[in-house]
């Protein structure tokens, strides 16, 4: 298979053109959906230098009905290699956060999704916080991903990883009801859902990632 996409490779051109769809999907990400405003997020320059993005949103949305606040995040990369050290458990550790170990990163499906969940706690003085945060990838393959395994794959083969890949974060604080958190993250979805689906055209038939667990 390698051997064939070597000899046929998409043109230069073509992948470019790939990056600049994927690119304006993610920037057009609407500002405002539904009961949903938002407003940027800036995001640390360690995590997004570190990234070298093609395209990367990051927005807290106040649901105005419901008075719930929600952060979406999704970032792409030209080369797949670059997502390698950004994902929960390397990146959110990094500044300050601690995973619960008696609350294990798990799979959960929403929006008939798998999506990884990751539980973090930060105490700053007198003050602890939490969040939850709902992890997926997205490759150029067409296939969605909860594993960094899957990543790793992808960055390995020398014709694939010039279309990058795109990772999306639901970061939910943690005095929002637990049983509010699958409907948020539904509608976060349907936010980002154009932005996914262009990272998953690329029109690569092999699929190279099936939702692993790590």
């Amino acid at each position: 298979m390698i051997a064939i996409l070597r000899a046929n490779p998409q043109s230069a051109i073509e992948i470019d053109q790939y990056h600049e769809r994927v690119a304006l999907e993610i920037n057009s990400i609407p500002v405002e959906f539904g009961d949903w405003v938002s407003k940027k997020v800036d995001l640390p320059n360690a995590a997004t230098s570190l990234l070298h993005p093609n395209a990367l949103v990051a927005r807290q949305y106040f649901n105005k009905d419901r008075g719930i606040f929600a952060t979406l995040m999704i970032v792409q990369c030209r080369d797949a290699r670059d997502m390698g050290g950004h994902y929960p458990p390397v990146c959110y550790p990094g500044n300050g956060w601690m995973q619960y170990p008696e609350k294990p990163a798990r799979n959960e499906t929403i929006e008939n999704e798998l999506i990884r969940v990751y539980s973090f706690h930060r105490v700053a003085g007198r003050v602890e916080r939490e969040i939850t945060i709902y992890n997926l990838f997205a490759f150029p393959t067409g296939a969605l991903s909860t594993s960094m395994s899957d990543v790793r794959k992808l960055s390995a083969n020398y014709e694939y990883r010039k279309y990058g890949a795109a990772q999306l974060q639901v970061m939910i604080s943690g005095d929002v009801d637990q049983q509010d958190h699958t409907w948020i993250v539904e509608e976060m979805l349907k936010i980002a859902r154009p932005a996914i689906d262009a990272v998953l055209d690329a029109q690569l038939k092999p699929n190279h990632g099936e939702g692993g667990t790590s």
